[in-house]
């Protein structure tokens, strides 16, 4: 076998991708949801080795080998389990979620049994051009490509709606929030978008790139999810993530937008009652200083339960309990820059005494909230005092 450039660079890649693998299990095996993350970049290091063997030549000798093409209908729905897991927190494996191998399942079934019975040329097939491919197996690849945009945006979906909700149970959500996880889904959706807009075109005889974007792309994808959760992992495995997450699962079955509280059984009177409770500790006990303060906690020192506490805020002033905190951090950070006797202080030292535990947090919600920048309402307020 005479190695060429390319044959070198599919060897690195699928190098790393075995590293990447052994790391994470080796590390952070604690968290269930690696093993996820573990499968899914081996899924794609096998898939290397396959274009290996393919350029290579070798499938000729070992045409079973190609048996391994089956592999994609394995990787997406591993991306969602990874996804899944990584927010539910849960440490078994469920049986339902047994399902999403099927198709991997099927296919592999089927294209045994073809080769079994003498139906396909395993030979054939795997050495064959990608330009001259078989419509049976075009088609497999728009199942593939189906599959991989409906498992994406499922995960995206997901994601979406989790980053949304742990605004009702959490102040801060930096560390929590999977923003990343969100954006290297979005490149995946791109990827197999490109996918199939170069394979539809090779349908056609019209070889765009020969599967170099949609390669890139996969290649960005991949690497971005193996890296960044390898690094991500540490946090999650942090004690005070694992309770923040943990905080989070618990309160997600009860926690409900506005119109889902009407069975609630929480009446009008008892609402009011318990939001004056609540501004009362807001105000004496100033909770907010705290920045790993959660609803959870803050039900707590009311002896109220957490779903009823955050009816009273959404329904009673139509906030979530991010807004509720953080609205309450940018009314004392205001009270202090207008301080002369404060001046001296840097903003983001005020900040922090405030609750914040980050300067990106801090700086786009007093804008948003103020329509100035910390430093722009410091000095404003400051001129204003000191002519009057």
């Amino acid at each position: 076998m005479e190695l060429n450039v390319a044959n070198i660079a599919l060897i690195v890649a699928a190098a790393q991708g075995f590293l990447l693998v052994v790391l994470i299990v080796q590390k952070y095996q604690s968290l269930f949801a690696n093993r996820f993350l573990a499968l899914l970049l081996l899924c794609y290091t096998i898939i290397l080795v396959h274009l290996l063997l393919q350029d290579a030549g070798l499938y000729r000798i070992v045409p079973y080998v190609f048996l391994i093409v089956g592999l994609p209908f394995l990787a997406m729905p591993l991306h969602y389990l990874y996804t899944k897991y990584l927010i539910t927190r849960k440490t078994t494996f469920a049986a339902s979620d047994w399902i999403h191998l099927v198709p991997f399942l099927m296919f592999e079934i089927i294209l045994i049994s073809a080769s079994l019975f003498s139906m396909i040329d395993l030979t054939a097939v795997a050495t064959v051009e990608p330009a001259a491919t078989p419509v049976s197996f075009r088609i497999v690849n728009w199942l593939i490509i189906a599959q991989g945009l409906m498992y994406l945006g499922l995960s995206y979906r997901l994601l979406t709606r989790y980053n949304a909700h742990i605004k009702d149970v959490l102040s801060s959500i930096e560390q929590v929030q999977l923003q990343w996880l969100r954006n290297i889904t979005t490149v995946g959706l791109i990827a197999v978008m490109i996918f199939l807009i170069e394979d539809l075109l090779m349908a056609q005889g019209i070889n765009l790139s020969n599967f170099i974007f949609s390669s890139i792309f996969f290649a960005v994808y991949v690497y971005g999810i193996g890296y960044t959760g390898f690094l991500k992992s540490e946090i999650f495995v942090s004690p005070i993530v694992e309770q923040t997450m943990h905080e989070v699962e618990i309160i997600e079955s009860e926690v409900r937008p506005v119109a889902k509280y009407e069975r609630s059984g929480l009446s009008h009177e008892t609402a009011q009652q318990y939001l004056a409770q609540l501004l009362a500790l807001m105000e004496n006990e100033r909770p907010y200083f705290d920045p790993s303060v959660t609803l959870t906690r803050l039900a707590e020192k009311l002896s109220i339960t957490p779903h009823n506490l955050s009816e009273v805020i959404n329904s009673q002033l139509n906030k979530n309990f991010y807004d509720f905190i953080n609205g309450y951090r940018i009314e004392q950070i205001k009270k202090d820059l207008a301080d002369p006797a404060k001046q001296h202080l840097k903003i983001l030292s005020i900040a922090f005494d405030a609750g914040f535990n980050s300067k990106a947090t801090f700086n786009t919600l007093f804008k948003e909230q103020i329509g100035k920048t910390p430093s722009e309402y410091r000095k404003s307020v400051l001129k204003t005092i000191s002519e009057e």
